[in-house]
């Protein structure tokens, strides 16, 4: 088949979405696909796709959305030239995530009679300004896509809260072999230090990395050696840092990423809200690791699902001190959840949900 991926999102920064977009391109290519692969640029790809044609639909913008940065684009002159490479290749389907982002209408509009279908990412506690108040414009747009999916029961409630049609959830997936144990470890992780790890944009609040920052200060006057690994883009001069054993490392390199996991005591995930799923729990799955994480839904649908990680009252620093402080004093057994984060990654690994979504281009196809 010809299939052609959309990401709405930058390129040149990290994200959720862009890897999700990024590995079901590549997992299709590996089944022997021919794959187009479409997203914003605003300098240099940090996304590693060898052999998948991508191509820069523009410029992006930032704006605010569901207490984050967006970086997308409104390049309606390179829509158009997408549309004519679309016709070019003869593709057979257009895969759009976050299908009614404003660059896709029109997209879906002068190519309505292809098969298109749309996954939807968002989450948020929040009123969604675009799907609430444009809700009759964007209806007919919606009509146009011809299947539906939703990334987790989070992301699926949320949508249907402005939108009543069916959809399939698809959870996000994980490329396993991406986090095989390696040799490399980062220089700044080569010492005998304790580390926790934060992966993510610092600076957004709904992150929750003042909260964790918080928790740290305590814990580190009390556990010598104990440093925080901060990996994410952000301004850190914009954080108020009284504690020299927080690192700051900017944007990780994706194909490094597991490198890092592999080489921390355990990872913090201390979000507070607007996550429709979570692909760090994936990643501390895969990586044999010890994961603390929030209680926010979809965290927690994901934890308990898989009898994984370690959850807390996501808006208590006091109950995350404690619960860091006793695991890495090792007051707390951590065998057993590691055991079952990498026996039930599994069932999210791109080996197995990509035969899912190929079952829904066939279905459009045929």
């Amino acid at each position: 088949m010809r299939v052609a991926i959309f990401c709405p999102y930058d390129f040149s920064y990290p994200g959720g979405v862009q890897t999700q977009a990024i590995d079901l391109a590549y997992s299709l290519n590996k089944k022997g696909h021919d794959i187009f692969l479409f997203a914003p640029l605003s300098g240099k790809n940090i996304h590693e796709i060898l052999g998948i044609q991508f191509f820069d639909i523009g410029k992006p913008t930032s704006v605010n959305f569901l207490g984050s940065k967006s970086r997308i684009s409104f390049n309606i002159f390179k829509i158009l030239g997408v549309i004519k490479l679309i016709k070019k290749y003869k593709v057979e389907i257009i895969h759009l995530n976050e299908p009614l982002s404003p660059i896709f209408l029109p997209l879906i509009y002068l190519l309505r009679k292809f098969r298109i279908v749309g996954t939807f990412h968002a989450y948020g506690e929040k009123k969604h300004f675009w799907y609430k108040n444009f809700k009759w414009f964007l209806s007919y747009f919606l009509s146009k896509i011809d299947y539906k999916i939703c990334v987790s029961p989070s992301s699926q409630t949320y949508i249907n809260q402005y939108f009543d049609f069916e959809s399939k959830i698809v959870p996000n997936g994980i490329l396993l072999s991406k986090f095989k144990e390696k040799n490399f470890i980062p220089k700044v992780l080569r010492n005998s230090n304790k580390k926790i790890l934060f992966i993510g944009r610092f600076e957004e609040k709904r992150k929750g990395f003042n909260i964790l920052l918080s928790a740290f200060n305590k814990l580190s006057k009390e556990i010598e050696n104990l440093e925080l690994i901060v990996a994410g883009s952000g301004n850190f001069k914009n954080i108020q840092l009284l504690n020299k054993k927080v690192l700051f490392l900017g944007p990780v390199n994706q194909e490094d990423l597991s490198s890092y996991y592999n080489n921390v005591d355990l990872i913090c995930l201390p979000s507070v809200e607007n996550e429709s799923f979570g692909v760090i729990i994936l990643e501390s799955m895969a990586s044999g690791k010890v994961l603390v994480l929030s209680d926010i839904n979809s965290y927690k649908e994901l934890s308990n699902k898989n009898d994984y990680g370690f959850l807390y009252d996501h808006s208590s620093s006091k109950e995350l001190y404690s619960l860091l402080s006793n695991l890495l004093n090792k007051k707390i057994s951590t065998e057993k959840n590691i055991k079952n984060g990498l026996k039930n990654v599994r069932n999210y690994s791109w080996d197995y949900l990509v035969s899912e979504i190929i079952k829904i281009y066939r279905k459009l196809i045929n």
